[in-house]
């Protein structure tokens, strides 16, 4: 047992260690972004969204296939209502070569409205979607009211490259996991990897 705990306490010293300290000024920097970044998704203003991002992930993930996951959405009906955004913590990462890192966590809640007679003919199908995204207990199918609900934590990861202006953004979950892993040093995107279980 008292391995364990050593084995353990080692851990997260460890983890501790390679991680930074944000400054006061990132800190706010990140903040304000966030909160941009944040209210623009709840809008479903995808343009500007996208105008947050990280421009390398584009070379691995075009911006034309984004948006067509957003048109598809809309052509089919599916009107997703992003509320109650909230910033959790953030957990300054490994500078490298003069790019700072750092890994936001965050909770939102989805409303799914089936309005029509197809798109609850499609909620067997949503739901499961939902649920391995959210977690089964986070997903609620509430039939009298043909409305989904999932809510959860997430988490993006900040970057602030000499290269841009300022802070930007890539959404860091395992549906872009190619495409960090392509864009973002190892070494960075395993200590993320690693405060996002």
């Amino acid at each position: 047992m008292k391995q364990v705990l050593l084995i353990a306490t080692l851990a997260l010293i460890t983890l501790s260690a390679n991680s930074q300290i944000l400054s006061t000024k990132d800190n706010a920097a990140i903040d304000a972004k966030v909160d941009q970044f944040l209210k623009l998704m709840e809008k479903k203003d995808y343009t500007k969204v996208l105008d947050f991002m990280y421009p390398p992930i584009f070379e691995h993930t075009s911006k034309k296939d984004m948006f067509q996951i957003f048109e598809m959405l809309e052509q089919s009906g599916i009107e997703l209502k992003l509320k109650n955004t909230e910033v959790l913590s953030k957990q300054g990462l490994k500078t490298v070569k003069d790019t700072k890192y750092a890994l936001i966590k965050y909770r939102l809640e989805l409303d799914l409205p089936l309005n029509t007679d197809e798109l609850r003919g499609y909620a067997p199908l949503l739901v499961p979607v939902l649920q391995s995204n959210f977690g089964k207990e986070n997903v609620t199918y509430n039939k009298s009211q043909n409305l989904i609900n999932a809510k959860g934590e997430k988490f993006l990861m900040a970057i602030n490259d000499p290269k841009y202006s300022d802070w930007l953004f890539l959404i860091y979950d395992s549906s872009m996991r190619t495409a960090i892993e392509k864009t973002i040093p190892a070494e960075v995107n395993s200590q993320a990897a690693a405060l996002a279980r």
